[in-house]
């Protein structure tokens, strides 16, 4: 199949554009190509920004099987996608977010039949909003949703603050943030494992129409994570828990990734992807997969990395008022 990739380079679509090679995709990358990833001589890569109409126009003339959006995040990319590749692709893949399912959940277990309702997090909204679009396009565009969770490739995932900034933490003995006691159940998936998923999506007519979260069968507390981290850091983690509400007191930003994400306990089940994909599990231990992260972390702080002073200091104050109250 002739696929196109709308990024490529990210957290997810890197993996996802390696394992479409490997399956025997002939694969085309549009990207700003700033990011610096080892990308194949097999691939076709054309070098633009979605701004660029002329060059992004141009792709659609050259029929693809498949198009998979990445770097969508409004409805006005969409309703441009809608125009431009009607009647030049088989199928449409657009990456929406598992973030966009109700908050809080009704149940710990989602499904897709879950209702997409976030009010803490525009960005979960504007994914919804997009979906919306495209169910309504279909018979323009045959399009396929796929809503990642929590997935990682090159960054540890972290409650609070970045997974970077929670690396340079710990292994400068300063205590780490987690929202509320720590026991809310978090699912992270490999991005290897996502993709092996994904790809097999690709050119199923039966996908067509329809949407599918790709994410682990296994979730573990905020706690267990952060020590898991620690652990790949060989270095245990001081972990300072502090109520949501009082974190988003602090920082307002934080309202979206936290109340319309990760202070809620959320596990997944993935019949709908199998009964499409066939068997299919994650291979990669939560361990393994922090161990495979770690080269990335560790080039990037033996770097010179330095967490933002102003946020760092936000931390220290919080820390430092939580242990004043207790």
């Amino acid at each position: 199949m002739k696929v196109l990739y709308i990024g490529g380079t990210g957290e997810i679509s890197q993996a996802c554009v390696a394992q479409s090679i490997e399956i025997g995709h002939q694969v085309t990358l549009f990207n700003r190509g700033q990011r610096n990833e080892t990308i194949p001589d097999t691939v076709d890569r054309v070098v633009g920004d979605l701004r660029d109409f002329d060059v992004y126009a141009g792709l659609a003339k050259r029929d693809f099987d498949v198009v998979c959006q990445f770097l969508a995040f409004d409805t006005a990319t969409v309703q441009r996608d809608i125009d431009l590749f009607s009647g030049h692709c088989q199928q449409y893949v657009f990456i929406s977010t598992a973030s966009a399912y109700q908050k809080p959940p009704n149940g710990h277990v989602v499904t897709e039949a879950t209702p997409l309702e976030n009010p803490f997090w525009a960005y979960s909204r504007h994914k919804a909003a997009c979906e919306s679009l495209l169910a309504e396009s279909l018979d323009r565009l045959p399009a396929t949703i796929v809503r990642p969770s929590h997935t990682y490739r090159t960054r540890f995932p972290s409650p609070v603050i970045d997974g970077d900034h929670l690396a340079w933490r710990i292994l400068n003995d300063k205590p780490v943030l987690v929202h509320d006691d720590g026991e809310s159940l978090w699912t992270v998936t490999h991005s290897e494992d996502f993709a092996r998923a994904f790809t097999k999506l690709l050119g199923r007519v039966e996908a067509v129409g329809s949407a599918y979260h790709i994410t682990n069968d296994v979730a573990q507390s905020w706690n267990d994570i952060v020590d898991a981290v620690g652990e790949t850091l060989e270095r245990r983690p001081v972990i300072q828990q502090v109520p949501t509400d009082t974190l988003v007191g602090y920082k307002p930003e934080w309202e979206g990734p936290l109340l319309g994400d990760k202070s809620n306990s959320m596990q997944f089940d993935n019949s709908r992807i199998r009964s499409v994909i066939g068997p299919w599990e994650c291979k990669i231990s939560l361990q393994d997969g922090l161990d495979l992260v770690s080269a990335h972390v560790d080039a990037r702080l033996s770097a010179g990395y330095m967490p933002d002073r102003t946020l760092d200091e936000l931390v220290d104050r919080i820390v430092a008022d939580r242990l004043g109250i207790q």
